[in-house]
């Protein structure tokens, strides 16, 4: 072989090899993007799903919170409770237990207050109980403080039955 075609030869085979290596670097860059963004992608729309869980908790919170202090202030009858329980959570209803002289809000399983009365009425013309005399408001879940609450519902529940929405 003369040297014209070994020169030709190495000349076809470099430009191959290094169209190659060119081809491939491309390559290796459009998988490592790809890669990239599809992993923080995933993490990203993870995060944002906490993110949103997380402040729909804290609103709803804090929410709870503002109704509680209102009903410190103005509430005097389990129905006007029930009323102010709708005014804040529409859809969301109490449960209201003659027995224990309690009605129990819950917003979430996590969030929810017991409010206590003293009496018990009943309307003489349809025959309906009713609870008067708020006493107290149980905020011990809102607290965070779910032994307490747990064994408070725990005693409720031994005492007698609830009713739901008697009042209503």
């Amino acid at each position: 072989m003369n040297l014209k075609t070994i020169t030709i030869a190495l000349t076809v085979l470099v430009f191959a090899v290094l169209a190659t290596v060119i081809m491939q670097k491309g390559s290796y860059v459009s998988q490592a993007t790809e890669h990239y963004e599809k992993t923080t992608g995933n993490s990203f729309n993870g995060t944002s799903r906490i993110l949103k869980f997380v402040n729909e908790s804290i609103e709803t919170n804090k929410t709870l919170w503002l109704m509680t202090c209102d009903a410190i202030q103005n509430v005097k009858t389990a129905k006007q409770m029930a009323e102010m329980e709708s005014k804040y959570f529409p859809g969301i209803k109490g449960n209201m237990s003659i027995a224990q002289k309690n009605r129990k809000f819950e917003a979430t399983m996590a969030y929810y207050i017991v409010s206590y009365y003293d009496k018990v009425e009943v309307d003489k013309k349809t025959d309906v109980k009713t609870l008067t005399g708020l006493t107290a408001i149980d905020v011990n879940a809102l607290l965070g403080n779910v032994a307490i609450a747990k064994a408070a519902d725990e005693e409720e529940g031994e005492e007698g039955e609830v009713e739901e929405g008697a009042e209503e």
